[in-house]
């Protein structure tokens, strides 16, 4: 009788009765693959051709580095990675390029950003020796030879740079989409907010125009916030460097847009966090506004810890106040000079938990996969209750130990299309990729 009672509390930590519908906290490891060398950034891209089958409207990349190979590192790519979810001894990993210094995150080319290509643009670039000099590459994955249509479109770099993420908006207002990305040189030497210039058509060395010197620096998202009744044209920004979370803004239509400096009104939401990293805008409390979900580490000596926050945006953005709110923490890396955790990505385990009404009318709140980054682990978050406006810390489990020293950013996504969240998780010390699946295996 005591085991049972045992039983059935593990049971009710790891799942959650709503209405007929039981879900399980954590996924089902699939299997390892172990052909790849420090695995470390991993995306799924879906192509607009919607006429293909399920599976192969999705692309798997995967990008590589060793900090001390004084010399390009391996992109990877798995079309119709759904095919092969449940077959981790064959995975056909191919060679996409080996012509960047320290990739970081494949992100997605839409196929709206010029003539001809659709698929992949690759950030690049650290602060370590001889990995400095990134690049934006951009791959038409729709080629019969995808490598041959690289074009780095930040070719224009006077200065070594390192880049992570690209966000596609038109700056200019012409129509087309423009490269909006942050970087950063030697660390606190420069950071640049900057937008390239969308020529029309597939060429390197696109005009590089800058949005905020000193400013963000590696990860930031843009998004439409209302501020005391006026509709505003916003970046939010995780600052590494400058350990804090900022935000920036021009009054929608403005004249000049962001290329008039006196257009932006910048705000640092808090700079007391220690090493902001990476962050998502959301409705994560589904009360109809959207909150910002921050992660950052604290790396004051005796600290050394890191967290997940959720702040709530106020009403007036440049004077309200930013109500924090810490979700998950604890986040212990190992080794010095390291951080976590990192990249924080939402998600719902299945298509069917997604579509659930509650008895108020509402749905479920998603839940959050986190990178441990260098604590050598990956997480889920789950929320502890449905309820609007409560922030109650989210429960807390380890999806994958990868016993090493740092694990990658996962790929999250249906692949094969039976209603169940599936993910690719890099470890990356652990020269590891792990396949999960909600789905009953």
């Amino acid at each position: 009788m005591k085991f049972l009672v045992v039983l059935l509390s593990v049971i009710t930590l790891k799942c959650l009765v709503n209405g007929q519908t039981l879900i399980a906290t954590l996924p089902n490891l699939v299997g390892e693959i172990s052909s790849i060398a420090v695995p470390a950034f991993a995306d799924v891209h879906e192509s607009s051709d919607s006429s293909l089958p399920y599976a192969d409207r999705f692309t798997l990349y995967l990008s590589t580095f060793k900090p001390f190979q004084l010399k390009p590192d391996p992109v990877y790519y798995l079309r119709s990675p759904g095919k092969y979810l449940y077959d981790t001894t064959n995975w056909p990993l191919e060679v996409l390029a080996s012509t960047a210094l320290w990739p970081n995150n494949p992100d997605l080319l839409p196929k709206t950003v010029v003539p001809g290509y659709e698929g992949m643009i690759q950030t690049s670039g650290f602060l370590v020796p001889g990995k400095t000099k990134g690049q934006l590459q951009m791959y038409n994955m729709n080629a019969a030879v995808p490598a041959e249509t690289e074009i780095n479109i930040a070719s224009g770099d006077i200065k070594d740079y390192s880049y992570h993420r690209v966000v596609w908006k038109d700056m200019d207002g012409d129509g087309d989409l423009d490269a909006v990305t942050a970087r950063f040189h030697n660390t606190v030497e420069e950071q640049n907010f900057v937008w390239l210039e969308n020529p029309g058509q597939a060429i390197s060395g696109w005009n590089q125009h800058i949005i905020y010197n000193q400013g963000p620096d590696v990860h930031f998202r843009n998004i439409q916030l209302n501020s005391s009744g006026l509709p505003y044209d916003c970046f939010i920004a995780g600052e590494l460097w400058n350990k804090r979370a900022t935000i920036y803004c021009i009054p929608l239509g403005a004249n000049n847009g962001w290329n008039d400096p006196q257009n932006i009104q910048m705000r640092v939401i808090d700079d007391t966090v220690g090493q902001t990293f990476d962050l998502l805008l959301e409705d994560f409390d589904n009360d109809g506004r959207i909150d910002f979900l921050l992660t950052s580490f604290d790396d004051r000596i005796g600290v050394k810890s890191g967290s997940v926050y959720i702040y709530e945006i106020p009403d007036d953005l440049f004077n309200g106040i930013w109500v924090r709110h810490i979700i998950a923490d604890g986040f212990v890396p190992g080794g010095t000079n390291t951080m976590s955790p990192g990249t924080p990505q939402s998600f719902y385990p299945s298509a069917a938990y997604a579509n659930e009404v509650l008895p108020d009318g509402r749905k479920h709140r998603k839940w959050i996969l986190v990178s441990g980054d260098d604590d050598g682990k990956i997480y889920v978050l789950r929320p502890t209750t449905e309820a609007a406006n409560d922030f109650t810390p989210y429960e807390k489990s380890i999806l994958i130990d990868t016993n090493a020293q740092t694990a990658g950013k996962p790929a999250v996504g249906d692949f094969d299309g039976d209603g169940y969240t599936d993910f690719v998780a890099p470890g990356y010390s652990a020269n590891k990729l792990y396949i999960f699946t909600y789905a009953i295996v």
